[in-house]
This record gives C-alpha cells, sequence and structure tokens, in this order.
C-alpha cells in the first residue's frame, strides 16, 4: 500500500512541477477495491464545466515531446506510423530510468494486464465464435517489433542506448521473449490509455457534430497524457470530456459532480467485446453497443450452397464499396431491423438475389438497392444467415443462461474465473443480439406469407428501387 500510494504522490508532484494546473477540488484516489486501479474523485461539488486539470502539451509523453525525434530522422517516425513510434519513444523513455521526464509517470502506469492478448488459449476458448478472438493482433504485433521497430533501435543503437558501450548487443537482445513482452506492455499501454492528440490547428474534415472519420483518427499522432489517463470510464456515468487547447490538454466537468463522485471519462460507443480487447473488463453499461459480426465468408458459403453466389455480381459491389471481411449487426433502442442489420448486408444480399437481367439493368446505371427495401427473399436469406452464423457458437444462448451469475469480482475468484464469466457475458451480448434479429427476421416473414409471391417494388421507370446503402460506421 505505502508503494501504490507513494508512487501516486510522487507522480503528482511530478505533475505540478510540469506545468500542470490541477484543482483543490479532486484528487487520485486508490480504487483496488472496486477493481479500478486508481481513479479520481471529487473531494468538494465541482459545477458544470469546471475545470478539473490541465496538462501542458509539453507534459504529454509523445514523439514530438521526446528527446529521441531530435536524434532520429522525421522521415523514420513518418515510416513507422503513430503506434510504433510512440511505442519506440515509450521504450526509449522506459530505458532512460530516472533520466527519463517521464519517469514519475511509468512508476503509476501498469506493468500487468487482462487484455486477450495476455488471455491463455483456453480462456480465449471462452469466446467462441465472437469475431474478437480475430482482432487480437498478437502475431501481427511480433512481427511489427521484429520487422520494424527492431531495425529501426539497431540502426540508432548508439543513440537508443547512449552511452551503453554494449548498445548494439542490447539492440539485438531485444529479440529474446522477455524484451518482446515489454514491447507488448508498451502496445498494450496504448491501446488502453492513449489519446489521439489533435495538433493546435486541426486539419481534419469533421462531420456536423464534430467527428471526424476513423481513418483520419488514425493517422493522428498519438500521446499518453499524464492523470486524463487515471480516469475511469463509464458510459452511462461520463461526466468529463478531454478538451484540445493551444498549449494544453483540459479536461473540463460535463454535469454537476459531487462531492465524493468519481471522475468518468467514456471511451465512446466500444462494444463490449471491443472493450474486453483494449481495456481488459467488460461493464453492463457498454451492452448498449454490442455488436454481433457476420463474415463474408459465411455469406460466400451460405450463397453458394444456394446457388446465387456470382463472382460478377461481387465484383461490381465491391467497385460500389459494399464488400467487407465482415458486417455488423447492432444494438437499437427501440430495436428494428432497418436499424440493427448493417445496410451494406442487406445490398449485399439483394443484389445476389437479384434475376440476370434487373442486375444488368441496375448495373449499367450504377445503382445498388435500397437497404430499407428489403424483400422477403432477402429477409428469407438473412434469417439463414443468422441461424447459420449462431450455429458458430459452441453452445447455445440457453445454455450459456443457464445458472448464469454475472461477472464475479476479483475478490474471492481467481483470474481464470473472472475471465472465463467476462468471455460468457460477451457471447451471450452477441447471442441474443442476433437471436433478436432472427425472430424479427422470421416475424417479418410470416407477415409476409409466401415469399414466392412477393413483389419486388419498382421505381417510376420500371427498376428495381435502387440507392445508396447509407452506410454505418462499423465499430
Amino acid at each position: 500500500m505505502a508503494d501504490f500510494d507513494g508512487a501516486g504522490q510522487a507522480f503528482m508532484a511530478w505533475l505540478q512541477q510540469a506545468g500542470a494546473e490541477v484543482s483543490p477540488k479532486i484528487k487520485l484516489e486508490d480504487l483496488r477495491h472496486a477493481q479500478a486501479g486508481r481513479g479520481v474523485v471529487a473531494t468538494q461539488d465541482i459545477a458544470e464545466h469546471e475545470l478539473l486539470f490541465r496538462i501542458p502539451r509539453s507534459a504529454v509523453l509523445s514523439v514530438e515531446n521526446s528527446i529521441l525525434s531530435k536524434e532520429i530522422p522525421a522521415a523514420t517516425f513518418e515510416m513507422l506510423g503513430p503506434w510504433a513510434s510512440l511505442i519506440l519513444v515509450m521504450l526509449y523513455e522506459y530505458f532512460n530510468g530516472d533520466a527519463s521526464n517521464w519517469a514519475a509517470y511509468f512508476s503509476v502506469l501498469p506493468a500487468d494486464f487482462n487484455t486477450l492478448m495476455y488471455w491463455t488459449e483456453d480462456e480465449l476458448a471462452e469466446l467462441q465464435a465472437s469475431a474478437v478472438v480475430h482482432k487480437i493482433g498478437k502475431e501481427s504485433a511480433n512481427d511489427m517489433f521484429l520487422e520494424q521497430l527492431l531495425p529501426v533501435i539497431k540502426e540508432f543503437a548508439p543513440i537508443f542506448f547512449a552511452g551503453d558501450e554494449r548498445a548494439p548487443q542490447r539492440a539485438e537482445e531485444l529479440r529474446d521473449e522477455r524484451n518482446l513482452a515489454l514491447m507488448h506492455r508498451m502496445g498494450s499501454l496504448i491501446m488502453a490509455y492513449a489519446f489521439d492528440i489533435e495538433p493546435t490547428v486541426s486539419k481534419k474534415d469533421v462531420d456536423e457534430e464534430g467527428y471526424a472519420s476513423e481513418d483520419e483518427d488514425a493517422a493522428l499522432p498519438k500521446g499518453m497524457v499524464p492523470l486524463a489517463d487515471m480516469l475511469n470510464a463509464d458510459a452511462d456515468r461520463n461526466n468529463a470530456r478531454l478538451f484540445y487547447e493551444a498549449s494544453s490538454l483540459d479536461m473540463k466537468a460535463l454535469k454537476p459532480i459531487r462531492a465524493g463522485e468519481e471522475v468518468f471519462n467514456d471511451y465512446g460507443p466500444l462494444p463490449r467485446s471491443d472493450l474486453l480487447r483494449r481495456y481488459g473488463y467488460i461493464t453492463d453499461n457498454y451492452a448498449q453497443y454490442d455488436v454481433a459480426e457476420v463474415s463474408m465468408d459465411l455469406v460466400t458459403d451460405l450463397a453458394s450452397t444456394a446457388g446465387i453466389y456470382s463472382e460478377a455480381r461481387i465484383a461490381y459491389l465491391d467497385e460500389q464499396d459494399v464488400v467487407d471481411t465482415g458486417y455488423d449487426i447492432v444494438v437499437s433502442t427501440p430495436f428494428t431491423l432497418q436499424e440493427s442489420l448493417s445496410p451494406e448486408l442487406v445490398v449485399l444480399v439483394e443484389t445476389l438475389l437479384l434475376p440476370g437481367d434487373e442486375f444488368e439493368r441496375l448495373q449499367s446505371k450504377g445503382k445498388l438497392p435500397k437497404p430499407e427495401k428489403m424483400t422477403s427473399h432477402g429477409a428469407e436469406f438473412l434469417l439463414r444467415l443468422v441461424q447459420a452464423r449462431l450455429a458458430q457458437y459452441a453452445t447455445s444462448l440457453e445454455d450459456d443462461m443457464s445458472g448464469c451469475a454475472g461477472v464475479p469480482s476479483v475478490a474471492g475468484h481467481d483470474a481464470k474465473e473472472r475471465r472465463f464469466a467476462m468471455a460468457r457475458a460477451v457471447r451471450i451480448g452477441e447471442k441474443r443480439l442476433l437471436r433478436q434479429v432472427e425472430e424479427a427476421l422470421a416475424e417479418r416473414l410470416s407477415r409476409d406469407g409466401n415469399t414466392s409471391k412477393r413483389a419486388r417494388e419498382v421505381d417510376e421507370e420500371g427498376d428495381v428501387e435502387m440507392g445508396g446503402t447509407g452506410k454505418k460506421q462499423r465499430a
């Protein structure tokens, strides 16, 4: 406890020496009893829009602020990209030990993680057919470390390990398992704690709600923002937000916060599977963002069995940006098929089902079926598709729900039991969503009656209804 508290106090002292402004109305608190590590708690009532803390941009652990950026060509960092560049800088600062400007910050960052990257094979097996299993990326991370980072470290070893006559050997030693684990630790810290650092003058295109595309966010430089990353997250109790100013990053209250309440950030609309993958825990508050993914391979297999698969149509759909590796089925409140089903998936199915002459006519006009104009034939195929997706899981929803007592707390339970419970909660959420869609499609078909008598809706020119997909952003 003393070491934990002492590290926290040393961190706060370092932060103020670095020029940070911290409101006297908040404090860093030990929340391990609530399985939350450190957190920020209000000690006095806080008003809406009130400043909680201000972190100067110079205190952010980033490529720009590290001495390494002055020693290695900028082209090298550009080649590595935002993620690998920040891992490189964090390794450099970590190896510098007490000489690093961020030594006190490293002392409060976790060394152990509960994210999927660190799960054993039997623990991952509990996720069954969840698509998140294929998004962990441990092998690709190892490849990135060995093929991108290591060559750079070896090339600049005298700089990276300044003053060490064994610099070349130390660079080569990064190949061993212990140092690969250290690289995974830095990558996990970035995944769990790093922020996309908006420049002083943003060059991104944003929509009317102020959001940029995923591609543009991926290109932003990333940085570790001390204290901001100590805030725990909650989708329902989110009461603070980080604002990007010219010379600082300001955390402000989004609503009044009463004394004794915790200050919460928000991760955004992440499904619980991604919450588990990136942060190592789940909460029911994020069930509203759950996603069940249907792979393109499954669509292809089912379409081939039904005799409707066509390479020519897939090629056309690919030109129209409809073809993807997978399609999301999402939670909608109130539930509707139109809101829950991926519009691209509906368009894909309806296009494959078109008679030959109708497909040629729409192709000649560069059109697509409208996702909101789902036919009974389309609903019938989608029903079989959802049923096939459900069959990919090793257990049924009823099996999973039998004796389900939720996610156990850390107290009184070992890590493996807790991981099994979290995996079960994730797969239950996905199966519930798929079952809801299955029942809605069956009800739709029951209302429509005989699918062979269902006529396609046509426009004023006699063509099948066409249009854009109204593409949704995938989680």
